[in-house]
Formats: C-alpha cells, structure tokens, sequence
C-alpha cells in the first residue's frame, strides 16, 4: 500500500514539471513571435550620403525600426533655437489633430540621385515640413532649418532650399519630363526603393524633400529618425568660392586643371568652358563622392574662361569665380 502511494506520488509530481515546462516554452515562443513582428516591419534607411554641416556624417542614419500603426506617441520631435531652447514639440498625434483642417498628411513619390551617383525614388507620406514650421510658429522668421537625427546625423537646408518649387521627376537624371510637383514631409510611413504609395510602410520619421533640377543630389541631405528640428533666424552664409590647381594663366598644352574646395564633399561644383555664366543645371564637376575617377579633371588645349559655380545645403551659392588659362606649347 505504501508502495503505491509512493508511486503514486511521483507520478503527480512529474505531471506538475511537465505542465511547468510547457507553459515556460509558450511564453518563450509568444515573446519570440512579437520580435519577429517588429522587425519585419522595420524599413530601410537612405544609402550612404557625403558629409555635411549642419553636417551630413558618411550614412544618411542608422537602421530603421519602425512602430506600430496604433503607437501614436511612439516618437516625438522637438523644434528648437540654436541655443537648444524648446519652442514646440509634436508626436504623429499631437499634429495629426492640429493639422486635420488641412488635409493632412500627404503622399508623394520622389526621386532622387545620391552620391555614388545612382537613381532612387522614394514613397512616403506625412506632414509637410511647410504645415509643421506654421504650426510652431516660426514659419515666418526661419532662414535656416536643420534637420537632426537621433543618432546626431544632420543636415541644413537655407529657406530658399527648403521652400522652392520641387519635383518628382520619372526620367530622373535624363530630362524633365512629366515632373510633377512635391513639396518636403516629416514621413512616418515611407519605402525607400518604391515609387508606388501602396508599398508604403511605417518607420522612422524621415525628412524627404524633392529635386529643384533633373540633375540634383538630394539624396544625401534625407535624415532618418529625426529627434530635432533647429530654426535659425539669422541669414544664411554664402559658401566660399572654388578654385583651381594649378592657379589661373598659361599652363601646358594638354596639361589638366582640377576644380577644388575647402568643402569638397558637401558641395557641387557647376562649371562652363564657352563663358557663359553656370547654373545648377550646368556640368557638375564632382558627381560622385565614392567614384572619384567620375570627377576629371579639365583638358586645357587651347585658350578657355572656367567659369565654376558652387551649390550645396545650408548656404546660399557662391559668387560665379572666374578662371582663364592660357595654353602654352
């Protein structure tokens, strides 16, 4: 009889481990399963960028993680002066309701050339960086906006950069035809590498703005997660003229004359040989940041004006410098 018992008792015994064990395993594949879900709808961040000031650093931001469509809080940005003062603060919440007689947020697909150089286009939707500066008040007074991630990745945009008509171009890189007009968004729901609304998708908040010119790199100057947005009333500078090596006058024939910067990774340089006076759209002497032998140097064969203009984010463009070369046999 005891013997029974005893048996008996051991049995009950296991039976209770077994159960133990079994709930264990359920937690452990339950809390498994949520990491999946939430990584599978993390996005992917812009490619590598040139450095900046306010300063794009070598990547356009760390990974993304995503949130959730319920998580309306799940990021918060702050607006802020140049001394770091707060002046507003808004989540996806917050502004949604602020801006809801607006019609907000909007969808656009955008193109983009980044610094390798390569075509990107990117779906997104959002709050549009014009509605949100309206909304904390400094709209009117901003001349410089800088856009900063958490990770400290940042880039400035001049007033005039940030606010100028934009556009979505399909034939990105070749012409301008069928642009369509886009303006800049705080994006909460984005895909880099789409250019259909539909593949859109929860992340980060990014700011993506559109091209001014077929041509223009806008790619480098995307942020991703941003924390901060920092307004400065102040005017913007002007960057610093190019110039040339060797210096202006007469030079070799067939010798070559490179275009330099103290800035060199942050701007372009737009040049001409017949004398007219460069544009944005005018050949850019350094198109790629991760091909140099993309950027050549200028044949001087026989007598030439190089006329260089300088372009690039947070400053205005410089004065239009002026070189002549002379070739010498």
């Amino acid at each position: 009889m005891k013997r029974a018992k005893f048996v008996l008792s051991i049995i009950v015994s296991l039976l209770i481990l077994s159960a133990c064990s079994a709930g264990t395993q359920g937690e452990q594949i339950s809390s498994s399963t949520g990491a999946g879900s939430s990584s599978a709808s993390a996005g992917t961040s812009p490619p590598a960028a040139a450095t900046g000031s306010a300063t794009p650093s070598a990547t356009a931001g760390a990974p993304s993680t995503g949130a959730s469509e319920d998580d309306d809080d799940a990021w918060l940005i702050r607006i802020v002066n140049p001394a770091g003062e707060e002046l507003w603060s808004f989540t996806e919440a917050s502004l949604r309701g602020l801006l809801q007689e607006r019609n907000e947020p909007e969808a656009f697909i955008f193109s983009t050339i980044n610094n390798w150089p390569a075509v990107r286009f990117y779906a997104a939707e959002g709050y549009s960086v014009e509605s949100v500066l309206m909304a904390a008040g400094v709209f009117d007074t901003a001349r410089t906006v800088t856009f900063r991630a958490a990770d400290g990745y940042e880039v400035s945009l001049t007033r005039e950069q940030l606010l100028s008509p934009q556009y979505y171009y399909p034939n990105v890189g070749e012409d301008e035809a069928e642009a369509v007009p886009v303006s800049p968004v705080i994006a909460y729901r984005w895909r880099e590498g789409a250019d259909d609304i539909d593949e859109i998708r929860d992340d980060k908040p990014c700011f993506i703005f559109g091209q001014r010119t077929v041509f223009e790199h806008t790619n480098p100057a995307f942020v991703v997660g941003i924390a901060e947005i920092i307004v400065d009333a102040a005017p913007a500078d002007t960057w610093p003229d190019a110039s040339t090596f060797p210096l202006p006058g007469p030079i070799a024939e067939g010798e070559t004359v490179k275009l330099q910067h103290p800035s060199y990774g942050l701007v372009k340089l737009h040049y001409t040989l017949d004398g007219s006076d460069p544009t944005p759209l005018s050949p850019m002497y350094n198109p790629s940041t991760y091909q140099p032998e993309l950027n050549r140097p200028i044949p001087i064969t026989e007598p030439v004006t190089i006329k260089v203009l300088v372009t690039g984010y947070g400053k205005n463009d410089s004065e239009i410098a002026v070189f002549e070369f002379i070739p010498v046999p």
